[in-house]
């Protein structure tokens, strides 16, 4: 995959918006199942102080229930706070990433494939990240086949040119217009590697 570069977490919400929606839904949802579970475990002793008639019971029920619920919020709020943190750490390794993918998509808009992606060290897409920086060297490279064609191309045109006084035949003419076709047809060749939306319909299909 190249270098993978290290960078401090200067700052954990590097994509704020989608962070905050994850950390908020996520957080929402942790409550949701910690009440139902507490729910279920302290059920048995609420039903014990509301509906028995022995005293006893009734009282040892409450006393257990006080106790349980002593250890239980401080245990689950600290069990939210390190929920939180693991989850903030997780979206962190993965918003990173995406962050660093939308800023080489932006620069391939503009044309500019000069940009890879480079991950630090615990970052997760690694493998999306070997798959977009393949896809970049693919596009180099048929860009780097147009600009040479395109430069032998013109090479030909000039060559044309210095010896157009020279040509005086139908053939002569012939000859030197087959080479720029050649030259056209490589670029035309190389071209047709790309598929855009802007094809005929069906032209995808064709061999």
């Amino acid at each position: 995959m190249g270098t993978v570069y290290k960078r401090s977490f200067r700052n954990f919400l590097v994509s704020k918006d989608l962070q905050l929606r994850l950390l908020s839904q996520s957080f929402i949802y942790v409550c949701i199942m910690v009440l139902v579970s507490i729910g279920i475990i302290l059920y048995p002793l609420i039903h014990d102080i509301l509906f028995l008639d022995d005293l006893d019971h009734q009282y040892q029920a409450a006393q257990t229930f006080l106790s349980l619920v002593k250890w239980i919020i401080p245990a689950v709020l600290l069990l939210l706070v390190l929920f939180m943190v693991h989850l903030l750490v997780i979206t962190h390794r993965i918003c990173g990433p995406l962050v660093n993918f939308a800023h080489t998509f932006d620069r391939l808009a503009r044309g500019d494939l000069t940009r890879k992606v480079h991950l630090r060290n615990g970052d997760y897409l690694s493998s999306e990240c070997e798959k977009i920086n393949h896809m970049i060297d693919g596009i180099s490279d048929i860009i780097n086949r147009l600009q040479g064609d395109h430069h032998k191309l013109m090479i030909t045109l000039q060559d044309i040119k210095e010896q157009v006084n020279g040509i005086d035949t139908k053939e002569k003419i012939e000859v030197q217009l087959e080479m720029i076709s050649q030259e056209a047809k490589h670029i035309a060749d190389t071209l047709a590697c790309f598929k855009t939306g802007d094809n005929e319909p069906g032209e995808n299909n064709r061999p």
